[in-house]
């Protein structure tokens, strides 16, 4: 060993080195990935998850199945909603049908269903187009091109009709005319314009019902509905605040509407 000086210093041990920083930056970059990795994947599965959600959401249908359904005898009620129309349905199964003039009474039990059928004149008060009870022909006129014609308690609906006029006269059947809004599967809304509570006679499948809107609807709207319902044919009756009434079980009477004060009002009336 070299001896030192008095002005010399001798340090012992070897000089201390720097430890490489390289290492460091490699670690820390793998983490960073890492965690990009873990956010990737979560991202994807919510990804995934919510494609596959979407997926499976259900189409909105037109028509929403019929619910509640109200059944009495002879006499079925149903609410639904079509084409964001309400409608309310009633079926007098198995009853025969007439027309009359004047509304029907109350204290009549075998009442099951009734509603104003053709429409009634502002100025005269008259019936509005031929109408007919028994093979009387009470008014006259083809202002409404749809009727509806009763042979022995059932009805039948078309347009035009002259021919069946002629055989209801002949046969003492029944008959008025209206709107046709439905025909043979198609909606046929007529000209007038505005919205009100609107009411049918409809055939859907091989059952008549009655129709009645539950908002006030355009022609347009409440026939579009009534083709989307599955109604072959419709025929208009009359609608706004008109007198609609029904017996239930037990002989409880209900109504829908008011009357309207005219010696011409007339109805549509099913009895048991």
């Amino acid at each position: 060993m070299k001896e030192l000086d008095d002005n010399e210093i001798r340090v012992i041990g070897s000089p201390q080195q720097q430890q490489p920083r390289h290492g460091r930056w490699w670690m820390a970059v793998l983490v960073i990935l890492v965690i990009v990795v873990i956010v990737a994947v979560a991202l994807g599965r919510e990804s995934q998850k919510k494609s596959t959600s979407e997926v499976q959401q259900p189409v909105t249908e037109t028509y929403t199945s019929p619910s509640p359904v109200v059944t009495y005898e002879q006499l079925t009620i149903i609410d639904t909603i079509v084409d964001d129309v309400p409608l309310t349905l009633y079926f007098p199964d198995s009853a025969k049908a007439t027309l009359q003039i004047g509304q029907p009474e109350a204290s009549d039990t075998s009442l099951l269903l009734a509603v104003m059928a053709a429409d009634i004149r502002a100025d005269n008060g008259g019936i509005v187009g031929d109408f007919v009870i028994d093979g009387r022909q009470l008014a006259r006129g083809e202002r409404k091109e749809g009727y509806c014609a009763i042979f022995g308690g059932t009805p039948i609906m078309g347009h035009g009709g002259q021919k069946v006029l002629e055989q209801v006269l002949s046969e003492k059947g029944c008959f008025f005319r209206q709107y046709v809004l439905v025909d043979n599967g198609i909606a046929t809304p007529p000209k007038p314009k505005g919205k009100n509570h609107r009411r049918a006679l409809c055939l859907l499948g091989d059952r008549l019902c009655v129709v009645a809107s539950g908002d006030r609807e355009s022609y347009h709207d409440f026939a579009t509905a009534l083709a989307d319902l599955g109604a072959t044919d419709a025929l208009a009756l009359v609608g706004s605040e008109s007198l609609l009434m029904y017996h239930a079980e037990g002989g409880l009477l209900y109504s829908v509407g008011t009357a309207i004060d005219s010696p011409n009002a007339n109805f549509l009336v099913w009895r048991r």
